[in-house]
C-alpha cells in the first residue's frame, strides 16, 4: 500500500520528484503513510521511513528492470540500463534504509551522523584545493596511503623544525587533514 502510493505519485510527476513535495504530499494527501511511526514522528524519522519505503519499492522495482534513483534532490524512476548500474551492484545508503533498526537511532547519534555528513560535504567543497596543495593533480585515482605518502614527503620539505615556511606547512597539513577526511 505505501509502495504504490509512492509510485503512484512518482509517475504522476513524469518518473521525478524530490523529497521534500514527496514528503508534504504524503503529510497533506496521505498521514497515514506515516501512522506506523506513532504521534508527531521527528523529521529524521520520516525521512527514514520514506527513504526505508523507497529502497524496498526499488528492490521490487528490479524485477521488472526498473530501478528508482533515490537521494533527496531526485527520485527519479528509470530503467537498469538508464540508470547505468547493475542489479547486484551494493549501495551502502540501501543497506542503511534497508535495516529498520535505523529508524530508532537517538538523537545523538543522529547528530554524530550529521557532524560527518557535512564534514565530508566540506571536505569534498575543499578536495580540489587540498589535491593541487600536495601536488597530486597528475593522479587520477586518490588513496589514503598515496595522500600520506605525498603529505610526509612535503612535511620534510616545508616543516619549519627543518628549516620550512611555516605558513605553507599549515597548508600542506590543512590540505591533509582535508583529504584524510575523505578516506575515515
Amino acid at each position: 500500500m505505501n509502495q504504490e502510493l509512492l509510485l503512484d505519485y512518482i509517475n504522476q510527476n513524469d518518473g521525478v520528484t524530490q523529497e521534500y513535495p514527496l514528503l508534504r504530499h504524503l503529510e497533506e494527501s496521505h498521514p497515514e503513510f506515516f501512522a506506523p511511526l506513532g504521534i508527531e514522528p521527528s523529521l529524521f524519522k520520516r525521512h527514514f521511513y520514506l527513504f526505508h519505503q523507497l529502497y524496498k519499492l526499488n528492490n521490487r522495482l528490479l524485477e521488472k528492470r526498473l530501478r528508482l534513483i533515490i537521494s533527496p534532490l531526485e527520485i527519479r524512476l528509470c530503467s537498469i540500463a538508464e540508470a547505468g548500474q547493475s542489479i547486484a551492484e551494493t549501495d551502502a545508503l540501501a543497506e542503511f534504509y534497508l535495516d529498520r533498526k535505523n529508524l530508532e537511532l537517538s538523537a545523538s547519534e543522529v547528530a554524530e551522523m550529521q557532524k560527518k555528513f557535512w564534514e565530508k560535504y566540506l571536505a569534498i567543497d575543499k578536495k580540489a584545493v587540498a589535491i593541487r596543495t600536495l601536488g597530486l593533480t597528475k593522479y587520477e585515482e586518490l588513496d589514503r596511503k598515496l595522500v600520506k605518502r605525498q603529505y610526509s614527503k612535503l612535511a620534510q620539505s616545508y616543516h619549519p623544525d627543518k628549516g620550512g615556511d611555516e605558513a605553507e606547512f599549515q597548508k600542506i597539513k590543512e590540505a591533509y587533514e582535508t583529504l584524510m577526511i575523505l578516506f575515515k
